[in-house]
């Protein structure tokens, strides 16, 4: 009797233990499964914010782009009228220059003229 209830205390013991490997087992792999779905939840995160980072800065590139179009678009559309306003300028510039040499020589004709009136008169008063 002794006998079989120490085989049936070992026979109970090895259930047990075997019993404590299999759960240990099963909550190693639980725990190895759960890791594996973070693991595989993370790669999935960084996956989509490195793709929302890649739109975001395709984004403000695309914006870049287009602004500089437009400032091209706008000096293109400028550039007609500014190379006629630098045109008409020059033309004011050259004008102006030619009236002041125009009066400058005429104030000098005039100066002549005067002398040459007055020189009969002095060479008179002189003699």
């Amino acid at each position: 009797r002794k006998v079989e209830e120490e085989r049936r205390a070992q026979a109970e013991e090895e259930v047990a233990a075997k019993a404590a490997k299999d759960a240990a087992r099963k909550a190693d792999g639980e725990r190895t499964a759960r890791e594996a779905e973070e693991d595989a939840r993370k790669v999935e995160e960084e996956r989509r914010a490195q793709a929302e980072e890649e739109v975001a800065a395709k984004a403000a590139k695309d914006a870049a782009r287009k602004a500089d179009g437009e400032r091209t678009a706008r000096e293109a559309e400028e550039y007609p009228r500014k190379v006629e306003e630098e045109r008409q300028a020059r033309e004011a510039e050259e004008a102006a220059q030619i009236a002041a040499e125009e009066a400058a020589r005429k104030a000098e004709e005039e100066r002549t003229a005067r002398e040459a009136e007055e020189y009969p008169r002095k060479v008179e008063e002189e003699r």
